[in-house]
C-alpha cells in the first residue's frame, strides 16, 4: 500500500530541533538547519542521504551502518578511506579521535578536495564501532561557499550511538511507559472519544501555487466488529462485538493534469480491552474515470496458550496485478492499536509521560513488517507539544495540540503540514485550485 502518501505514516518543526533518531541504524544525532531526507533505510538502500533543503544546496550527508575490520575507531576510519577513496593516503596526524556524547569514541577527518570541474569541496568523515563488528559511517560534503561549515562539524559532535545495554534500557523505559499507559485506558475512556469528527487537509505550505495534497474526514463512533466493512452487526457473536471504530476517508490528488487521483477509506476496529482488532484499508485510484484496487485487511488475534502474544494475519489484494498475498506476524508488546494511532493523546490524561515508546504497524515500507513509535514531550514550551519518531523515518512530526488536549496539526519533517479544518475552507482551496473533490 504504498502508492499515495499516507496519512498514517504522517501523522507520527521542529523547535526541539532536526534530531535524527533510527533504531535501524542505532544513532541519534542534530541536523544542521533545513534538511530534507531523500534516501530513508529501506527505499532501496540501507542508508540515510539527506541534503541542504535551500534552493541551491551546499551540503549532503550520509549516514549508514556497515560491517567493518577493525578494533578501534581510527582503525575503522582507516579501512573505510581505504575502501571509499584508494587514491587518498590517510596520515596519523590527520585523524581525530573524540569521544561522542554517549562517552564513546569515535574517530573523524575533514580536508578539501578539488572536483574534476576545478571546484574545492570539503569532505567529512566520522565512524564510531558499534556492536558485532558494525560501524556507524557519516560522509559529509559541503561546498567552498557553503555557511553550514560549523552546523555539520557540531552534527559530528552530537553523535550518540543506539546499540548497547543503557540505550536498550532507555528504550525499554519507554516501552514499559507506553504499555503502563495502554493498561490504564478504561472502556470509559475509549467512549469518551465516541462522536469525534473532523475535516482533515494536507498540504505544502512552501510548494508553489496551492500545495494542497490531500482532505478528508476522521469519524469515531461505537460500532460491531463487522462495520470494518460497511456492514451492520453480522451473525456470529464476533461480528456482533461492539468496539470503537475509527474511519477516515481521503482524497489524495497525484496528477491534476492527468486527472489522477487516489481515495483511500481505512476503517480500524479494536475492541474495549483492546485485545482484539481488524482493520480494512482500501484504496481506489483512478487516473480519469478508470479505477483500480488495492485492499489490505489485518486481524490481530489475542495471546493464546499456543501463541503467547498473539499473531497478526495479514492480507494484501492488488486488482492492478491481480495478485493476493498474506502474512502472519507477531505483535510485540506494548501494542498500539491502529485506531489509536493518532487518537492516543486525545485520550483523557492528567499528565502523559514525558517519554514513550510502543510497537505499531508500519507503513514505511512495502513489506508488512512491526515497528517502534518514540513520542517525547516538551513542558518547558506553552501549551502541549509532542514530537513523534516511527519506522524509517528519522526525523520527528511535531503535533500541536489545543487548550482541550485534542490534536490539531501535525508537521512532518519534509514541511507537509496535517491540520483539522472546515468543510468551506477545503471546498475553496481545492476549487480555486482546479482539483476535482468527487
Amino acid at each position: 500500500m504504498t502508492t499515495i502518501p499516507l496519512l498514517f505514516a504522517l501523522l507520527m518543526a521542529n523547535s526541539m530541533g532536526d534530531r535524527l533518531v533510527s533504531d535501524e541504524l542505532g544513532v541519534s544525532l542534530d541536523l544542521p538547519p533545513n534538511p530534507t531526507i531523500v534516501q530513508r533505510p529501506g527505499e532501496g538502500g540501507s542508508h540515510f542521504l539527506i541534503r541542504d533543503g535551500r534552493a541551491t544546496p551546499t551540503w549532503s550527508l550520509r549516514i549508514e551502518s556497515q560491517e567493518v575490520t577493525g578494533a578501534t575507531a581510527a582503525a575503522c576510519l582507516r579501512a573505510v578511506l581505504k575502501e571509499r577513496l584508494p587514491n587518498r593516503p590517510l596520515a596519523d596526524s590527520e585523524i581525530v579521535g573524540t569521544v561522542g556524547q554517549d562517552g564513546r569514541p569515535v574517530a573523524s577527518i575533514w580536508f578539501t578536495e578539488s572536483t574534476q570541474a576545478g571546484q574545492d569541496v570539503t569532505l567529512g568523515w566520522l565512524v564510531a564501532p558499534q556492536t558485532l563488528g558494525r560501524c556507524l559511517i557519516l560522509s559529509a560534503v559541503r561546498t567552498a561557499d557553503s555557511d553550514r561549515g560549523e552546523a555539520l562539524a557540531a552534527t559530528f559532535g552530537s553523535v550518540r550511538l543506539l546499540d548497547r545495554a543503557n540505550d536498550d534500557a532507555d528504550l525499554g523505559s519507554a516501552l514499559q511507559a507506553g504499555k503502563i499507559f495502554l493498561k490504564s485506558i478504561t472502556e470509559s475512556d475509549l467512549r469518551s472519544l465516541v462522536g469525534q469528527g473532523d475535516v482533515l487537509r494536507i498540504y505544502n505550505p512552501n510548494a508553489e501555487n496551492y500545495g494542497e495534497l490531500a482532505f478528508g474526514t476522521l469519524q469515531v463512533e461505537a460500532a460491531p466488529r463487522s462495520a470494518v466493512r460497511g456492514r451492520s452487526a453480522g451473525k456470529t457473536p464476533a461480528d456482533q462485538e461492539e468496539g470503537l471504530l475509527v474511519t477516515s476517508h481521503l482524497r489524495f490528488v497525484e496528477n491534476p493534469d492527468t486527472h489522477t487521483y487516489s481515495d483511500r477509506v481505512q476503517r480500524c476496529w479494536v475492541s474495549w480491552d483492546l485485545e482484539r482488532e481488524i482493520w480494512v484499508d482500501s484504496v481506489t485510484r483512478r487516473v480519469s474515470d478508470t479505477p483500480t484496487v488495492q485492499e489490505e485487511i489485518v486481524v490481530r488475534a489475542p495471546a493464546t496458550l499456543g501463541v503467547p502474544r498473539g499473531q497478526l494475519l495479514v492480507i494484501r489484494q492488488d486488482d492492478t496485478h491481480g495478485t493476493r498475498n498474506t502474512w502472519t506476524l507477531v505483535p510485540q508488546d506494548p501494542w498500539l492499536p491502529r485506531a489509536l494511532r493518532w487518537l492516543v493523546w486525545d485520550l483523557p490524561t492528567d499528565s502523559p509521560p514525558d517519554h514513550v515508546a510502543w510497537h505499531v504497524w508500519d507503513e514505511s515500507t512495502s513489506t508488512p513488517r512491526v515497528t517502534n513509535r518514540r513520542d517525547s514531550w516538551d513542558p518547558t514550551l506553552p501549551g502541549r507539544r509532542c514530537w513523534s519518531w516511527s519506522g524509517t523515518d528519522g526525523l520527528p512530526t511535531a503535533l500541536s495540540f489545543d487548550t482541550a488536549g485534542v490534536w490539531t496539526r501535525a508537521t512532518r519533517p519534509g514541511g507537509t503540514v496535517i491540520e483539522v479544518s472546515d468543510r468551506d475552507t477545503v471546498t475553496n482551496r481545492w476549487e480555486a485550485a482546479g482539483l476535482k473533490m468527487r
